[in-house]
């Protein structure tokens, strides 16, 4: 296996649970048809919450279409589609497609 993306429905969006592309099979554009490929099976917009230190994964995503939300949608976010800890939410970004603005 070289890679793997998981997508999770939570309400009226859709979100990138998991994205690995093994080290020695990277940029050769599998992340990339991935990625395509679950957008494509999607319901609503599509968001992605990572670590804000995860600099090389933020840009794959902006590659992709993706911008960063500001911190105040950012925590908005997090706490109504994400379960996670006060201390994840302020180490975190989340990435919207185009579509989340229109939607939201």
């Amino acid at each position: 296996m070289t890679g793997v993306m998981g997508i999770q429905q939570v309400e009226d969006v859709t979100l990138v649970r998991h994205a690995y592309v093994r080290t020695d099979s990277q940029n050769r554009g599998i992340g990339g048809r991935l990625l395509s490929h679950l957008r494509k099976l999607a319901h609503g917009p599509v968001l992605i919450g990572t670590w804000a230190d995860a600099v090389w994964a933020i840009r794959f995503y902006e590659k992709h279409g993706f911008h960063v939300v500001d911190p105040e949608q950012k925590k908005r976010l997090l706490m109504r589609y994400w379960n996670v800890p006060d201390r994840q939410v302020q180490a975190s970004v989340v990435l919207a497609d185009p579509t989340w603005q229109d939607a939201m």
